[in-house]
């Protein structure tokens, strides 16, 4: 026990570490100058690129503009805001969204003064790292374009790091569920700030694939890590495919060094319990360094807007209703998903099948593990009831996720054991005079 409590100790101070950092980066991004920004910010009304607060998403499902409106006027203020660096990057002073945001970016462009107020401050808003400078050296499209390299490449490198630790089969099956029945491929083009928000999801699953292969250390490591630098980039979209997909792949990649029902179990909870907790020392933090800046008030505002996302607003209160909004939505505005739910329950009976002519009931246990990280998705709708109804044009986003990962706990399940992985081969025996024992056999004696 006392290992682990060490391990916990040091990852805690590590994690602590990090929201430094963090705060480090938000400065930086703050103290970029908002004239250029202002500028970009006004052609962009004048084009009709800024301004509606949702649009088609060309497959089926709508884009979110309104939070693409709300990441471009984060840190927005007029040049003469007597306000620190500090001040307003600890405080997040922002425009009004799409409609009303219009006016203000035309007020500032004309050289009027506006001077927000800097309440901003429940999430990080790490996106600004990236925004904030782009914004001020080039104009809408090209961070659009930006951000879809980024989502690409992040995207493609978690798909190879498990491909090359779980197998490409069970990359497959984890990553076709979300790319085919989900609009989240077009959110780079179409609403850039999911886009981010899933270039960073996806980077920590990659991460996670990386560090799990050596066990559950390293599966609490990437997956608390994902969780950290998800909190940082997004703005609550999809913080259960997060971490679902992260507690999913450690446990897939651990399998896949060392097959057995135990191991893989630790290394589940291990991805499965440091996600929430780095996810929420994340966000705590940002609510810290605020209250530092504008007093203990925060957290009273902060606590206002969570009891509303868990049971307030104007919203079904049944048990369950935020799963069926989601479940409806998704059905309702994606032609493939039913199709792909039904091909994903053939392909998980197939593979059951095969894993318990293979490996007996273990099969089938260590299928239920590598499985049991979906259940976070219609967990989280419970319990953020609220807003998961309020938002479900993006937050059935986590279903198809979900999908994926019973998919490939069954492919994994029923895979055979590597042959030939190096890390697997036992070291040689030398006993018997320090010497490798033979494999061939003595002549038999007459």
């Amino acid at each position: 026990m006392r290992p682990v409590l060490r391990f916990a100790a040091k990852a805690l101070v590590g994690l602590l570490l990090l929201q430094g950092v963090f705060l480090g980066l938000l400065v930086a991004a703050q103290a970029v100058p908002n004239g250029p920004i202002i500028d970009t910010l006004a052609a962009a009304v004048r084009t009709g690129d800024y301004g509606a607060p949702y649009a088609p998403d060309g497959v089926g499902g709508t884009a979110d503009k309104f939070t693409e409106c709300v990441v471009v006027g984060y840190g927005v203020t007029s040049p003469d805001d007597p306000r620190s660096v500090w001040y307003r990057a600890t405080g997040a002073p922002r425009l009004d969204a799409c409609e009303q945001g219009r006016g203000e970016i035309e007020l500032l462009a004309s050289g009027g003064s506006l001077i927000p107020p800097a309440g901003y401050f429940r999430y990080w808003s790490g996106y600004s790292v990236l925004t904030r400078p782009l914004l001020a050296v080039t104009d809408m499209a090209s961070v659009r374009l930006v951000v879809s390299g980024l989502f690409g490449v992040a995207c493609l490198g978690a798909f190879l790091a498990l491909a090359r630790r779980a197998g490409t089969p069970a990359a497959f099956a984890l990553f076709v569920p979300l790319a085919a029945a989900s609009n989240a491929i077009a959110m780079p083009s179409t609403a850039f700030s999911h886009g981010i928000s899933l270039a960073a999801l996806a980077a920590g699953v990659a991460l996670t694939a990386v560090t799990a292969r050596t066990g559950w250390r390293g599966a609490a490591l990437g997956a608390g890590g994902a969780a950290a630098l998800f909190c940082y980039a997004d703005l609550l979209t999809v913080p259960p495919m997060s971490w679902a997909l992260c507690a999913a792949v450690a446990g897939a990649v651990a399998h896949r060094a060392r097959p057995g029902l135990l191991p893989t179990l630790r290394v589940v909870l291990a991805a499965g319990l440091a996600w929430p907790v780095a996810f929420v020392v994340t966000w705590v933090s940002r609510w810290v360094i605020a209250a530092c800046v504008q007093g203990l008030g925060v957290f009273r505002r902060v606590q206002e807007i969570g009891e509303y996302r868990l049971d307030g607003g104007d919203v079904s209160q049944q048990f369950g209703a935020a799963i069926g909004a989601n479940w409806t939505w998704w059905v309702q505005h994606t032609a493939t998903a039913v199709p792909l739910v039904l091909a994903g329950a053939v392909v998980v009976l197939v593979s059951l099948v095969l894993a318990v002519r293979r490996h007996g009931a273990q099969g089938a246990l260590v299928a239920a593990v590598l499985a049991a990280p979906a259940l976070v998705v219609p967990a989280w709708y419970t319990v953020l009831s609220n807003h998961s109804q309020i938002h479900a044009f993006f937050t059935y986003r986590s279903l198809p996720a979900a999908l994926g990962v019973v998919v490939m706990a069954a492919v994994v399940a029923a895979a055979r054991a590597p042959r030939s992985d190096p890390a697997l081969r036992p070291e040689p025996d030398l006993s018997m005079g320090g010497g490798a024992r033979s494999r061939r056999r003595r002549p038999a004696t007459r």
